[in-house]
């Protein structure tokens, strides 16, 4: 099992419940030991993802590292 730290890099996703995940931008959006993010499914999201509902919602990631309705 690889060991995560807080120097991950974090990705732009685009969230497809329950575990399509597939990235916005090749390159990353930061490093999560000084970049806000979010945590969904046990994984860290950089701000801007965006996880599609199954009834069409959206939810984006914030700067304040929580997960909004749009």
């Amino acid at each position: 099992m690889r060991n995560y730290t807080k120097k991950d890099k974090l990705f732009m996703n685009v969230i497809s419940p329950p575990d399509d995940v597939e990235n916005i931008y090749k390159n990353s959006v930061g490093i999560a030991s000084k970049d806000p993010f979010c945590i969904y499914n046990h994984q860290r999201h950089g701000v801007g993802s965006v996880i599609k509902n199954r009834d069409g919602s959206e939810t984006v990631c914030t700067e304040d590292g929580s997960w909004q309705h749009s």
